[in-house]
């Protein structure tokens, strides 16, 4: 760099300096420091920063603010060990760390490319500062001045950022309150109420009103719920609460609570409520403040984001429990249970990070006991348990089992239902002592209120798909025909919750010359009306290997019928795919025919090659299409193994690779039983609890004569 160009840029830096103090000083937060500094370096072209302190272990470094940096430069979302070899750790324990090109200032994918980076420690420990430019250019002296500089600036208003916040209000406390006596007359829907009332409710003064003239002032949309309540009320005597608002003149909205007792006035129906009323209107607008502060805090928290994508996301409730324990990782929290009430007993609805011992010791609790979870089931309220001494001091009962717990810190939070008849409550485990911080409790609220959002959904697709498996099985055979000669066994796997119902299918049945009818198929798409179309063709199937032995005749029959389906209703037509085998036990004589399926894989006991066998259309598309027959004779002990593509077309696998592991697969367990060996395969295939498609499999094993 020339001298000209370097004197340019100290001179631009000298200018900036001045500037980004001012930003510095304004900036609500880190997000507005880190954007600050993103805009003071904005003279060395695109320079973004990252902002990474410890947490309260003081090992562990976290990206809590960033600005100006590309998602491929962004440092990856978790808490990061100084003990890992990366400058940021480094850094940390005070060391200047500067570089061009591909070593990464923390961990980047392959793809992110080559960058300029300054890693700074900042004072008193808090953490580092990280400055990344991409590309192949260096920072220059004047460059590398500035930042140093720029982060002298970032410590000094760094703790008053810190500070901010809203302080917890301390308790016990005393709030003054003016409460409005009222009685309520529900024969002749009167209301008599004292001054304060009035004043309340907008009444000309204290005395008695039609309900009426209250009434309409209740916003139009809340009617029907405050009829509701009435209507209780008539129904049954006792205490109640009800919330309420009222629109007053001026538009404003006033928030009411009325503390009330209904009884019967010498009837069987209740006729009165009497009790007083409050004005909550300060309050509700806090919490209103306080939860918009919330979503402006998760707004800003990365963490927060990917958590609320994943949970809008979610299908069923074990993939939302998984999703939340990630997200939350970064607090330290493991694991997970989600929780509700019934029957007077907790019910875990779903746990993600517990094994089945503590999966047990939270599921089917009496309410009535004392424990985290049952506190925030009952009470609705949030329970924060930072260690094993501050969970033994809310419940003494725990002392005995603290050598049996792995995990070290809790916390119990009720979710949010839009049916508050069954409440719901969310526990997450923490594997080390866990002080929970003024910012953390409120997250982790938020984020149990993401949870309850989703949670009644998340529910509904598990019922869905619990709904979709069960319809599934219902049209795939009970049992398999016998044969001395034969042994058959199959198998079917749902796909993952989101794929709801599937259309692949297998059956085996005797047709009229005494062979065997082998098929197995699958339908295009993950629905109902896939499943109800696998249950036609199937028996479509049988129907027509009744008519005629020839599998290829059989497809063709098949085939003509879907075809002219399709043509009848294109906006609806599905296509198919299948394979069908008449097999002799006796002789090995084995005829096949396959539309478009996957073609059997044969194994014999002298690994002769693999036969080709000539595919035929999809069913469906062509009404005349003519399918091949392909016939064989296998030896005695040979195995023949049908399946569709759920086994091999799945996501980042090649299909020629699984296809090839299916064949060693089958070949392996050549001397095994046959439903053994096909337990033993799909359990080597299938390695996910939620498998991406679904897939069914038929193996069938000729048995040497008089071998049983």
């Amino acid at each position: 760099m020339g001298e000209g160009a370097e004197g340019a840029r100290s001179g631009r830096s000298a200018s900036g300096l001045g500037q980004l103090e001012q930003s510095l000083a304004v900036a609500a937060d880190l997000a507005g420091l880190t954007e600050a500094l993103a805009r003071g370096c904005a003279w060395m072209g695109l320079v973004g920063w990252a902002l990474m302190l410890f947490q309260r272990d003081g090992t562990h470094l976290f990206p809590c603010a960033l600005a100006g940096l590309g998602k491929r430069w962004q440092p990856p979302l978790r808490p990061l060990s100084t003990q890992e070899a990366w400058p940021v750790g480094r850094a940390a324990l005070g060391q200047e760390c500067v570089d061009c090109g591909t070593p990464r200032p923390y961990p980047l994918p392959a793809k992110a490319g080559t960058a300029a980076w300054m890693v700074l420690p900042l004072a008193k420990g808090q953490g580092v500062a990280v400055a990344l430019r991409p590309g192949l250019t260096a920072f220059g002296p004047s460059e590398l001045d500035y930042l140093r500089d720029a982060v002298s600036l970032l410590d000094r208003y760094l703790p008053g950022v810190q500070r901010t916040g809203h302080a917890e209000q301390s308790l016990p406390r005393l709030t003054q309150r003016s409460a409005g006596a009222f009685r309520l007359d529900l024969a002749d829907e009167s209301v008599e109420g004292d001054e304060i009332f009035a004043r309340q409710h907008a009444l000309p003064g204290p005395g008695r009103f039609p309900l009426a003239d209250i009434l309409r002032r209740v916003p139009a949309q809340d009617l029907p719920r405050i009829e509701e309540i009435l209507h209780h009320l008539r129904e049954r005597p006792g205490t109640f609460e009800a919330a309420y608002r009222l629109t007053l003149d001026g538009g404003h909205t006033r928030h009411l609570r009325a503390h009330c007792t209904s009884s019967s006035g010498g009837t069987d129906q209740p006729m009165t409520v009497s009790g007083h009323v409050t004005d909550i209107t300060t309050d509700t607008h806090r919490t209103d403040a306080r939860e918009a502060l919330l979503r402006e805090q998760l707004r800003r928290a990365d963490r927060m984001i990917s958590l609320a994508a994943s949970a809008a996301s979610a299908s069923g409730t074990r993939e939302l429990a998984a999703a939340a324990c990630e997200a939350l990782a970064v607090f330290g929290a493991d694991a997970l249970v989600i929780a509700d009430a019934r029957h007077g007993h907790t019910h875990v609805v779903t746990a993600v990070g517990y094994d089945d011992e503590h999966r047990a010791a939270v599921d089917h609790i009496s309410l009535t006991a004392r424990a985290p979870l049952t506190d925030a089931l009952c009470n609705q309220e949030a329970h924060f348990i930072p260690s094993h001494h501050d969970l033994v001091a809310a419940y003494p009962h725990y002392a005995a089992a603290l050598p049996r717990l792995k995990r070290q810190a809790w916390a119990a939070i009720p979710l949010p239902l839009a049916d508050p008849s069954t409440p719901a409550a969310c526990m997450f485990s923490f594997n080390r002592p866990h002080a929970f911080q003024p910012a953390d409790q409120p997250l982790l609220i938020a984020a149990a209120a993401l949870l309850g959002r989703a949670l009644e959904r998340c529910r509904t697709y598990d019922t869905e798909h619990e709904r979709a498996v069960r319809l599934q099985r219902s049209l795939l055979p009970t049992h398999l025909p016998q044969h001395p000669a034969l042994h058959l066994a199959a198998s079917y796997h749902p796909a993952a919750p989101q794929a709801h119902a599937g259309g692949d299918w297998y059956d085996a049945f005797p047709l009229p010359d005494g062979r065997i009818a082998l098929t197995i198929g699958d339908v295009e798409g993950h629905h109902t009306k896939a499943a109800a179309l696998m249950g036609r063709l199937r028996t479509t199937l049988r129907a027509y290997a009744a008519l005629t032995p020839d599998p290829a005749a059989v497809l063709r029959r098949t085939n003509a019928l879907l075809t002219a389906d399709n043509d009848a209703d294109p906006d609806h037509a599905l296509l198919a795919t299948c394979c069908l085998i008449a097999l002799d036990p006796d002789t090995g004589r084995v005829d096949v025919a396959t539309a478009a399926h996957p073609t059997p894989l044969i194994h014999t006991p002298d690994d002769l090659p693999e036969t080709r066998i000539a595919p035929g259309l999809p069913l469906g598309i062509v009404r005349d299409t003519r399918y091949p027959t392909t016939r064989l004779t296998l030896p005695p002990h040979s195995r023949v193994l049908l399946h569709t593509d759920g086994l091999t077309d799945t996501p980042h696998t090649d299909p020629d690779h699984a296809r090839d592991r299916l064949r060693r697969l089958l070949a392996a367990t050549a001397h095994d039983a046959a439903a053994l060996a096909l337990h033993q395969i799909t359990t080597s295939c299938i390695v996910t609890p939620h498998p991406h498609d679904d897939s069914a499999l038929l193996l069938a094993h000729l048995v040497p004569a008089g071998r049983q």
